[in-house]
């Protein structure tokens, strides 16, 4: 989607018939609909989903505490609940529009490299074709063809747990804005809203003998085991049953060849991060590799991609471990201080919102990227590599009311330049190309001179007070921060060296 935005040809081809007809992955978080934003699809996202706002928390039948994610500083607190195949639908329309076919039936049974591209050999309808292109991408799943193709190893390991998935209407009295979960004995059980009154049901440590597709009997077997005899399951579109591993390549990348999503890391379902994992993954690297197509930016660029993914997505196969361990626990003893524990947590002030941060996606950075920079000389605060906040803000000319975010919403660098211009007169910006990005300058209220007024101080409070330059990266995050002095003297330092193609403007 990103790259066909810049109108960079790229072929998309896929080995199954057709999308997806099931609703598997459901959670879309906070960030990735921050992402959708950025590139123009959150409003589709928003017309279909089923939002969560938070979660009850249950031990055996006794509720154990109620974690609220309304306290979140985003344009889209909570969890959204979309079928998969209506994202991938979502996501089809979109690419089709900007002029990409889907190549159903498709099978990659080829691949090589060479210094300046790479060699392709494509199965579809009993023929071969032999393609060359510049890059890879690999995003096909946990068996990847592109992974095995490069030799790149999957180390992990499988868990014990049986998993059962249903997508399938409830009856009984629940509040369907909110995810439902009960730590029983047997094993934990969920229920997550979706769309049409229907819901997601997830149940850990079922019979080892099921195979294939359990039956709405055996569904309800389990909950009726767990205690739950006042909810009935009916209506199920789909069920399934199925182990589930922790796994990551070697590497993200060889070559001009690169790993994203499930082809480069899996983990438990417990927290519903997978999708958007993936997500991330790419549109971390979209921007990059426009830059680097098209002769904009510099090589590091792509360097980055593993150094700054793969530590949030280890990080997330560690979280996601442990909170699958700590649900699993069967001994009545430990059970009881992890539910103790749970309700002391989540009544401690600040954890709701940290915990939610934490799932969001709201609080990963790239903080150690090798390609932000940090010269405010002052600690704390919002930092390059930081996700970049939303705020609102209304232009100095026409009083019209906007968003920090759709100033971003333009598929470029953005340089933001906040405080007085007149206290900072000798503070110069280098001047480059549009392609490289837009500059805008945000003001306190009742200072003149500036594109855009700061008039409730969301700005001040979640940027900082003191004067300040941020830019901010196409997928959003902060890349370099400095004080007034830096816009002189270390920004374009720092610009030369990712887009050494680009020059400055005229």
């Amino acid at each position: 989607h990103e790259l066909a935005r810049d109108g960079i040809q790229c072929r998309l081809i896929d080995k199954a018939p057709h999308r997806a007809m099931e609703s598997r992955a459901i959670a879309i978080h906070s960030r990735t609909m921050e992402s959708f934003e950025l590139m123009g699809l959150a409003d589709d996202f928003l017309a279909v989903g089923q939002r969560i706002a938070g979660v009850n928390l249950f031990g055996g039948k006794d509720p154990i505490a109620h974690v609220d994610f309304g306290s979140l500083e985003t344009r889209y607190p909570g969890v959204l609940g979309v079928p998969q195949d209506e994202t991938e639908r979502l996501l089809g329309q979109r690419v089709a529009k900007l002029g990409l076919t889907i190549e159903r039936n498709t099978e990659l049974v080829g691949l090589s490299q060479r210094g300046s591209g790479v060699s392709a050999r494509l199965h579809k309808g009993g023929l071969i074709e032999e393609i060359d292109a510049d890059w890879v991408m690999g995003c096909d799943g946990a068996h990847s063809a592109v992974r095995e193709q490069l030799g790149i190893p999957f180390s992990g390991s499988t868990y014990p747990e049986h998993f059962v998935l249903a997508d399938i209407k409830l009856e009984g009295e629940v509040d369907h804005n909110q995810a439902q979960v009960w730590l029983a004995a047997d094993g934990p059980l969920a229920f997550f809203p979706l769309p049409e009154d229907r819901w997601r049901l997830i149940i850990i440590n079922s019979p080892p003998d099921w195979k294939g597709q359990p039956s709405l009997a055996q569904c309800q077997q389990l909950l009726n085991e767990r205690g739950l005899t006042r909810l009935r399951l009916a209506d199920p579109r789909w069920t399934a049953v199925f182990r589930i591993h922790r796994r990551k390549a070697g590497q993200f990348r060889q070559g001009r060849v690169f790993l994203l999503g499930d082809a480069a890391h899996i983990h438990s379902p417990v927290g519903g991060q997978g999708m958007n994992m993936g997500i991330q993954d790419a549109f971390n690297l979209a921007w990059k590799l426009s830059l680097i197509v098209r002769n904009i930016g510099d090589q590091k660029l792509l360097d980055s991609y593993e150094a700054e993914r793969k530590p949030v997505d280890e990080a997330v196969i560690r979280q996601t471990d442990r909170a699958t361990r700590l649900v699993s626990l069967h001994g009545t003893v430990t059970r009881f201080i992890r539910d103790h524990m749970m309700s002391l947590l989540t009544r401690l002030p600040g954890f709701e919102e940290r915990l939610g941060e934490g799932i969001s996606g709201i609080a990963v950075n790239y903080r150690h990227s090798p390609i932000v920079e940090d010269h405010a000389g002052r600690a704390g605060g919002l930092a390059a590599g930081d996700r970049a906040p939303d705020a609102p803000v209304t232009a100095a000319r026409g009083g019209t009311a906007q968003r920090l975010y759709e100033l971003f919403a333009q598929h470029r660098h953005v340089l933001l330049l906040l405080g007085d211009p007149e206290a900072n007169m000798a503070a110069t910006p280098p001047r480059y190309p549009e392609e490289v990005f837009s500059k805008y300058q945000i003001v306190p209220a009742g200072i003149s001179g500036g594109d855009y007024v700061d008039r409730d101080g969301v700005v001040a409070r979640r940027y900082g007070s003191a004067p300040a330059i941020y830019l901010i990266r196409p997928d959003g995050y902060v890349g370099f921060r400095g004080d007034w002095d830096s816009a002189t003297k270390r920004l374009p330092n720092y610009l030369a060296a990712l887009f050494p193609s680009a020059g400055t403007a005229c």
